[in-house]
């Protein structure tokens, strides 16, 4: 008797760039916990990419298909499951994930706006998939046998009657799943584009109401085996692609508990053996900030830690059920990071209930207080089965939505079909109008391009030197746009109308509009459907010239107002010449090997390297001094390697940007090359006065 063919996909879009790169090692586990249960009664094949099951479903459908389910990829699994239901009707379709609402009521709407799904497998997967293969492999694949009764942990509708099946308690000792890796599941997505996933828990104490895992069901924090995870690590380190260079966990609070001091240490080792992962991606926890930061410096910088605080307002936190730490906290931890040479990051939901423009700019500012590297904006997502996202909240805080593009996630399907993913978002409540949303989000994208990574560093010290604050500097760069030169004032322009344009009041008539065959070319041509703040700060970063002209002109204001100021002209003139050399031609393939030339008076990078109260004035000099801005070989390699696996478009490099630690890419200073003087050679530029120019 041949085994049931069973497909398993995770699906991510790849139109104009990898839309989500973790390996999926979702379906991966239920692949490893479903052989170990049937053995070879079962056979699993695992999907990544559109193209690959749309072939594999060419040459022969099998007998389920099951889907992931998350704001990402829910259309997409749809779309999959029309064709079937025309090529291959015989072929069960189930889907699993957290995209679902909460309530049977509102489960059972799920289910009736999506008729094409035969079974849904609710929470942790895989005693629920377990139950149902067991049914199946009972009773056949008949539809009709198959619903004759309630299976725990599966939803379904008989008929036009709803039936849900016992909620099955999650999994507490987690290494009765085996390791999608140690078993084989995870090797075929070792290629050149999907970074390694890794889970070491599942859970989440905390109780955010914008969260899936902000449920009762979820606060319990269940651990896989340490030495189990540290083979993992092991196995990765030998099998990952050379031009895959990151690690990603999906563990909700990484770093928070104690035994991640070893799994940090492990990591280390490996970094030290094999000079891999460079970079690291976790959500970082929301407590116990001492010992993440313990942890995270034997990383070596290569892990950012996320201060993440979605609102830094008292009353929006009770609203949310959160709580953050104090501001004197982050302040007093962020300087103790930096010393560190640990970067920090930290993210701010806009729209949330209560929040309003006034509450929304403390909030920025209290973060640019704590001198945070990264300050990451969202709008704020109604994500199904969030206690945020029901009626009752909905009401309560007078939350009105639209409807946009979810960025990257669209494509033309071989059968002819346009899948496009759409997510709902908060564009008002009874305290945030939607002119007050469409001014914060602009504000958002300043703060992206200027303050972001810390590409004017030396500026923003030596305001703060000039006892300047460094948040109504930034406010001024929103009030004064219409200063700015054209560049900027063509992107901002550019940014404030796609804000506008991108929402729809419904999600039919978007859904109607974006899979149209004629409006495709829209999507392609990145006219619709792109994460504005990736893409304008992605252009914005052909421009830093012009960026730079206007941000010195308005810090020149600035200091013409502070009368204790008044004669730092000089000195601004330096900081400028140094940032235009720093910043020049970002992720530009291009220019990587050229080299800005500058003469500074100012010894800026002894400057920045020196305590915080040292003042600029302590390293000048009548004899100016010759800096140069070489890229060096490392970070070309790491670029280059980034750039092919995304691309070069605008959503790419943004894209990319949310790979690598912003703070890394611009170019450092150094006053000689190999001992000598750096010689003036072709592809060697020189800054002079308002000029970048080639010397000849």
């Amino acid at each position: 008797m041949r085994p049931l063919r069973v497909f398993l996909a995770d699906l991510t879009y790849t139109t104009l760039s990898l839309a989500t790169e973790a390996f999926p090692l979702n379906i991966g586990f239920l692949a490893a916990w479903g052989r170990k249960r049937f053995g070879t009664e079962v056979s699993f094949t695992l999907f990544k990419y559109i193209d690959d099951l749309e072939e594999a479903l060419h040459h022969g459908p099998p007998d389920i298909l099951g889907m992931s389910n998350y704001p990402w990829n829910c259309n997409l699994g749809m779309e999959f499951f029309k064709y079937l239901d025309s090529a291959a009707p015989q072929t069960l379709r189930i889907m699993g994930g957290p995209n679902i609402p909460a309530s049977p009521q509102e489960q059972q709407v799920f289910l009736e706006q999506h008729p094409l799904i035969d079974f849904y497998v609710y929470l942790e997967g895989e005693e629920g998939f377990g139950q149902l293969l067991e049914v199946i492999l009972s009773k056949g694949l008949s539809r009709s046998a198959l619903k004759d009764s309630p299976i725990d942990g599966v939803l379904f509708r008989r008929e036009n009657t709803f039936c849900a099946g016992r909620v099955l308690q999650r999994m507490r000792n987690l290494n009765e799943i085996p390791s999608p890796y140690l078993e084989g599941f995870m090797d075929k997505f070792f290629d050149d584009k999907l970074s390694p996933f890794l889970q070491t828990n599942r859970g989440c104490p905390f109780t955010c109401t914008f969260c899936h895992e902000g449920k009762h069901e979820y606060t319990r924090v269940n651990y896989f085996e340490l030495d189990r995870v540290l083979a993992e690590l092991d196995y990765i380190v030998q099998h990952v692609h050379p031009s895959v260079l990151n690690l990603m966990f999906a563990d909700s609070n990484f770093g928070m508990y104690e035994r991640d001091y070893e799994i940090c240490r492990h990591i280390a080792e490996l970094q030290r053996r094999y000079d891999w992962p460079k970079t690291i991606f976790a959500s970082t926890g929301k407590n116990r900030k001492d010992r993440i930061a313990r942890n995270l410096e034997l990383l070596r910088g290569t892990m950012k830690v996320w201060l993440s605080v979605q609102s830094m307002d008292d009353e929006v936190l009770r609203n949310i059920k959160r709580e953050n730490i104090s501001l004197d906290a982050m302040i007093e931890l962020q300087d103790s990071l930096s010393k560190k040479g640990l970067t920090t990051h930290s993210e701010l939901i806009l729209g949330l209930p209560g929040d309003s423009v006034e509450r929304h700019i403390r909030s920025i500012a209290k973060l640019v207080e704590a001198e945070v590297d990264t300050i990451t904006t969202y709008t704020l997502m109604l994500l199904n089965g969030t206690e945020l996202n029901t009626p009752q909240e909905r009401e309560k805080h007078g939350i009105r939505s639209h409807f946009r593009i979810l960025p990257r996630d669209f494509a033309l399907l071989r059968h002819g079909a346009v899948a496009v993913e759409v997510e709902e978002v908060v564009t008002s409540t009874n305290t945030l109008s939607f002119e007050d949303y469409c001014l914060l989000r602009k504000f958002h994208f300043i703060i992206n391009v200027v303050y972001n990574g810390k590409p004017f560093a030396p500026l923003f010290r030596f305001l703060k030197e000039q006892r300047i604050s460094l948040f109504l500097f930034l406010k001024s760069l929103l009030d004064d746009l219409s200063s700015a030169p054209l560049p900027v004032r063509e992107i901002a322009h550019s940014f404030e109308e796609a804000t506008r344009e991108e929402l729809w009041p419904s999600y039919e008539d978007l859904i109607s509009f974006a899979t149209k065959r004629e409006n495709y070319r829209l999507l392609l041509e990145e006219k619709v459907g792109t994460n504005l703040i990736q893409t304008h700060l992605a252009k914005s970063l052909r421009h830093m010239d012009a960026w730079c002209s206007y941000v010195f002109s308005q810090a020149g204001l600035l200091l013409k107002q502070n009368t204790a100021a008044e004669n730092a002209g000089h000195s601004l003139r330096d900081i400028e010449a140094f940032c235009r050399c720093r910043v020049y031609r970002p992720l530009d393939e291009s220019a990587f090997d050229f080299t800005p030339v500058v003469r500074l008076n100012h010894d800026i990078p002894r400057w920045m390297s020196s305590p915080k109260q040292v003042p600029l004035e302590h390293f000048f000099s009548r004899t100016p001094r010759k800096f140069s801005f070489p890229l060096e070989e490392s970070k070309k390699d790491i670029f280059r390697k980034f750039l092919r696996r995304f691309g070069t478009t605008s959503t790419g490099i943004g894209r990319i940007l949310t790979k690598v630690d912003i703070t890394k890419i611009w170019r450092e200073a150094c006053s000689r090359s190999n001992g000598r003087e750096v010689p003036f050679r072709k592809g060697v530029f020189e800054y002079q006065t308002s000029l970048l120019k080639q010397a000849s």
